[in-house]
């Protein structure tokens, strides 16, 4: 299923809108078209018409209800695709944000080098000239191929598809990256990696905005964060698409960024080092993880700035793209916070 949430413009108020027969069907108007019969399944659409988490928590019982009523709302010609404001589709509960590709890692620290030690520059050149692999220092250590590590990020700064970003004041090197967003639907403890693949509701596009500037300072001389370099803002797309449809062909998928219009860079999920049920699995170890947290992978290949040499400038437009999830469209403020 593919999913999304709007304000309606009769009501203001919101209501989740499924992709069905090429059209946006709102669960409000399919409720408010179909006579209540009182069932339980019925309360319980009723109460989940605009909660994402609430609804993916209990979609197997409540998919087939929805269908039910969309065909019965069809049979008596009601409206059911009404206008409205795409808004972020959900407000995460908790955010981690996984490195699971080993290729983004050594990609970015070699541009990091470049930028910030390029003295140390020409001797890599060499090695990896002749030696034909990366440099040693840009591979992660051995914890990072012992476990998927994350991080933890700040919830009250998500925004939705379409709108602006505003960069910090200290930020001079404006980055993105192109991530897959992970709705967890299901509270698990201890899992494994099966358990945290059916942990997974949905998935969506998610832009993990970074300040490069700073993160090299925070993460390698303090061995904390990043915090000033993310924290101000992440962004997911307004459509979010059911594990189903994405897990049997996660690793076939493209990914896109384009700046104004025009095509950065490429890449494909099909690099990530630990899978996405074992990060899943890997984050429940001794900590419960509920319905309705939030995690990503970390970036996909060459689809950030710090890989592909191409940063963000004040009034940009991003757009990133993941094959079968949808797309991510965001403005770079030209105001500072």
């Amino acid at each position: 299923m593919r999913l999304k949430k709007i304000r309606m413009k009769q009501s203001e108020k919101n209501s989740l809108c499924v992709w069905k027969d090429n059209a946006w069907i709102t669960f409000r108007a399919v409720l408010d078209a179909v006579p209540d019969n009182g069932t339980e399944e019925r309360n319980m659409l009723e109460r989940v018409s605009d909660d994402l988490i609430g609804f993916l928590k209990n979609i197997d019982t409540l998919q087939p209800e929805l269908e039910k009523l969309i065909r019965l709302a069809k049979e008596n010609d009601a409206e059911i695709t009404l206008e409205g404001e795409e808004i972020i589709p959900f407000q995460p509960l908790f955010y981690r944000d996984f490195m699971l590709c080993e290729r983004h890692l050594i990609n970015s620290s070699r541009e990091f080098t470049k930028r910030w030690m390029p003295q140390v520059m020409p001797f890599v050149k060499i090695y990896e000239a002749f030696i034909r692999k990366p440099f040693p220092t840009f591979h992660p250590q051995k914890p990072w191929y012992d476990n998927p590590v994350y991080y933890k990020g700040n919830i009250l700064s998500f925004v939705g598809d379409s709108e602006s970003i505003t960069f910090p004041q200290y930020a001079t090197v404006k980055d993105y990256e192109l991530e897959l967003g992970i709705i967890i639907s299901k509270d698990i403890l201890n899992a494994t990696e099966q358990e945290g693949y059916e942990a997974i509701g949905a998935f969506c596009v998610f832009n993990d905005f970074s300040v490069r500037n700073v993160q090299l300072d925070e993460m390698k001389k303090t061995g904390f964060g990043p915090c000033k370099a993310k924290d101000f803002a992440s962004s997911i797309s307004s459509v979010v698409v059911t594990a189903d449809q994405v897990l049997p062909v996660l690793d076939t998928l493209k990914t896109r960024v384009y700046i104004n219009d025009r095509k950065i860079a490429e890449g494909q999920l099909n690099e990530f080092y630990h899978s996405v049920g074992k990060a899943i699995a890997y984050a429940s170890k001794g900590e419960k993880v509920y319905a309705g947290e939030f995690m990503a992978t970390g970036t996909i290949p060459n689809c950030c700035g710090m890989e592909n040499g191409v940063f963000l400038e004040d009034g940009d437009v991003i757009r990133l793209e993941i094959d079968r999830v949808g797309s991510l469209t965001n403005f770079i403020s030209r105001k500072l916070l």
